[in-house]
């Protein structure tokens, strides 16, 4: 496997060094513009299906918007580590980052309207600026355990949504922000877990940190003895990473790319660039629909979903069948899973800039 993140080994800064994700400067900006060029079409898509949207494909928006304005001030801030990457292209994020951000404003009145209680419960992490996260770009240690597969969900979804509220202090328990239950952080940080629920548990470690909850859960984390949280995360996305190796090398099912595509996403944002290469990348760019720019494929109902001993039910997050078979939750995960692409190859772009090479 060709790591994108690799690169950082060509300086030394990484302890591990695979080869890059590309053997030069021109493949990498081939995937690149490919890589803009879809997130494009699918944001165009979702800008003509706005009205339609739910809260869940407004996340993928927002976060193109967020880590496209963190990754926009890191190449602000080296313009001399820039002379691969045109001040067109620069220009072009700059412009793909407004229209998520205009995706996402225009349709949240319509998600506020149709779908008030779960708006309500947690509208936070789709508001402006929610997804400015910026973590540095790490690769994983290799003695971080990684359990064996368990077929089968361990979290019902609206379980973990009432988790989720009690940072904002929407939930059912209280009105105070922070104020996490034993029975939440238990559920959130156990190890052990696989698929949708493994990868939304990184989205309660994200969540609870970028609201300002980082000190109430650290307390939790002292309190039961458990490795520091950094580490738990790293641990969790290395567990992902086997996941998507497994899921690459049984040749992406169509049931798994959504998963896949969220894995890359969540994992990416906390930087840990070994979830990106070229053999990942294009699978995903040639799912996007060439006739509306959407992602489309099978809806799996909840009666079909395998659950682990103990899980009554269980629902992917908010999928959402739109017009001509395509589907707002694949398409969301995509747009963001291809954000980070855009991450990590302009990371290496500026690197091969820089005057240590």
């Amino acid at each position: 496997m060709n790591y994108l993140g690799a690169y950082l080994g060509c300086l030394l800064i990484s302890a591990v060094a695979p080869a890059s994700l590309v053997s030069n400067s021109n493949d990498s900006l081939v995937l690149l513009t490919k890589t803009l060029d879809a997130i494009e079409f699918a944001l165009n898509f979702f800008h003509q299906e706005h009205p339609n949207l739910n809260l869940d494909a407004v996340i993928g928006t927002r976060m193109v918007e967020g880590q496209f304005k963190v990754l926009l001030r890191k190449l602000k801030a080296h313009p001399s580590q820039n002379a691969q990457i045109s001040a067109p292209m620069v220009s072009r994020i700059e412009r793909l980052q407004r229209i998520a951000g205009l995706v996402s404003d225009e349709a949240l009145p319509y998600i506020a309207t149709f779908t008030p209680k779960y708006y309500n419960e947690i509208g936070p992490i789709i508001q402006e600026g929610f997804w400015e996260m910026a973590y540095p770009s790490r690769d994983f240690d290799p003695d971080v355990p990684v359990w064996r597969y368990e077929e089968g969900e361990s979290l019902m979804e609206q379980r973990s949504d009432d988790c989720l509220a009690e940072f904002f202090g929407t939930g059912k328990k209280s009105k105070e922000h922070c104020k996490i239950s034993d029975d939440c952080w238990d559920f959130m940080t156990s190890p052990g877990y696989n698929s949708y629920s493994l990868s939304h548990q990184i989205f309660y470690f994200e969540i609870g940190r970028q609201f300002g909850c980082y000190s109430q859960m650290l307390v939790k984390n002292v309190r039961n003895h458990q490795k520091p949280i950094k580490d738990l995360q790293e641990q969790f996305c290395k567990n992902m990473l086997n996941e998507a190796i497994v899921i690459a090398k049984n040749g992406f099912p169509q049931r798994k790319q959504d998963l896949f595509m969220e894995q890359a996403a969540l994992c990416g944002i906390l930087g840990y660039r070994e979830f990106f290469t070229s053999d990942w990348l294009e699978p995903i760019l040639s799912w996007q629909d060439e006739v509306f720019g959407c992602y489309r494929g099978e809806l799996v109902f909840e009666s079909e979903v395998k659950l682990r001993d103990g899980v009554r039910s269980r629902r992917k997050r908010e999928e959402r069948p739109l017009d001509h078979g395509c589907l707002c939750h694949r398409t969301t995960v995509a747009l963001a899973a291809l954000g980070q692409y855009v991450r990590y190859i302009t990371e290496y772009l500026q690197l091969l800039s820089s005057p240590a090479l």
